[in-house]
C-alpha cells in the first residue's frame, strides 16, 4: 500500500514539474520572488542585532535558526499538501466527484495532486544554511539533531491534520476555504522565538493553533533548551490531532453533495 502511494506521489510530482516548467518565465520569477522575500526578512533579523546583542534572551544565530526552521517546516507543508489551495474549486466545479471515484484515497489525492518543484528547489539552500547556522551555534550533537528531526516530523503530522480539517470544512461548506489561510497567516508567528509573546499568546499558539509545537519546539530541542518530556507531549498531541482531523474528514464526507445531486 505504501509503495503504491509513493509511486502515485512520484507521478503527481513529475506531472506538476512538467506543468511548472512549461512556463519558464513564471518559474524563474516565482523562485526569484521567494528568495527575495526570504532575503528581506533575513536582513530584518540582522538589522535587529545591529542594535542589540540578544532578542528575548536568544543570540543572533539562535534567532536565525528559529527563522530557518520556520522556512523548512512551512516549505515542506506547501511541498506535500499544496493541493488544498485549489481544493475549493475542485469541489465547486464538481471535479471532486471524479476524485472519489478513483481507486485511490480521495484525501491523499486531493492534498498531494499539486507538488511544487519551486518549493523543493527553495528548500535545498534553506536546509544547507540551517546546517551551517546549527554548527555555528555549537549544539549539533547526535541527540539534538535526532530530536530536532523527530519533532519536525511530529510538526508535519500536525500540519497534515490542519490541512485535512481545512479540506473537510470545504467539503462541508465550500465558503470555508479561509480556514487554510488562517493557518498560513498564523504560521508567521513561528519566525521568532515564542518568548517574545505574552503567556496568553503562547498558550493560544501552543494548543489551539499549535504553531509553537510545529516550529518552536523542534528548534528548542536542537538548541538544547527543551525538557525531554516535550518530545512525548508533541508525539501525543500530533497523534491525537491527526486522528481527530481524520474523524472530521469522514464526517465532512457524509455531508458532501456531489455536483450531480
Amino acid at each position: 500500500m505504501i509503495k503504491k502511494y509513493l509511486k502515485l506521489w512520484k507521478l503527481l510530482a513529475i506531472l506538476s514539474a512538467g506543468s511548472i516548467l512549461s512556463n519558464r518565465i513564471d518559474f524563474v520569477s516565482y523562485l526569484f520572488g521567494k528568495f527575495i522575500r526570504f532575503g528581506f526578512f533575513f536582513a530584518f533579523i540582522l538589522a535587529i542585532f545591529a542594535h542589540s546583542n540578544s532578542l528575548a534572551g536568544y543570540g543572533k544565530y539562535e534567532v536565525i535558526f528559529f527563522f530557518l526552521t520556520f522556512n523548512i517546516v512551512d516549505t515542506l507543508g506547501q511541498l506535500f499538501f499544496r493541493g488544498i489551495y485549489d481544493f475549493r474549486n475542485e469541489v465547486r466545479l464538481g471535479n471532486f466527484d471524479y476524485t472519489i471515484s478513483k481507486p485511490v484515497n480521495a484525501l491523499f489525492f486531493s492534498l498531494s495532486r499539486a507538488v511544487d518543484l519551486i518549493d523543493f528547489i527553495f528548500l535545498i539552500p534553506i536546509v544547507l544554511i540551517a546546517i551551517y547556522v546549527g554548527f555555528q551555534i555549537g549544539h549539533a550533537t547526535i541527540y539534538n539533531i535526532f530530536a530536532y528531526i523527530i519533532l519536525l516530523f511530529f510538526g508535519l503530522f500536525v500540519i497534515l491534520g490542519i490541512h485535512i480539517i481545512s479540506a473537510a470544512l470545504i467539503v462541508w461548506k465550500t465558503e470555508a476555504e479561509n480556514a487554510i489561510w488562517l493557518y498560513r497567516e498564523s504560521m508567521t508567528i513561528g519566525r521568532f522565538p515564542p518568548e517574545i509573546f505574552s503567556p496568553k499568546i503562547k498558550f493560544l499558539f501552543t494548543y489551539f493553533m499549535p504553531i509553537i509545537i510545529i516550529i518552536s519546539i523542534p528548534a528548542k530541542a536542537f538548541l538544547n533548551m527543551l525538557n525531554p518530556v516535550w518530545i512525548l507531549i508533541s508525539f501525543l498531541y500530533a497523534s491525537l490531532f491527526l486522528g481527530f482531523s481524520v474523524l472530521i474528514w469522514r464526517r465532512g464526507l457524509r455531508h458532501y453533495s456531489s455536483a450531480s445531486s
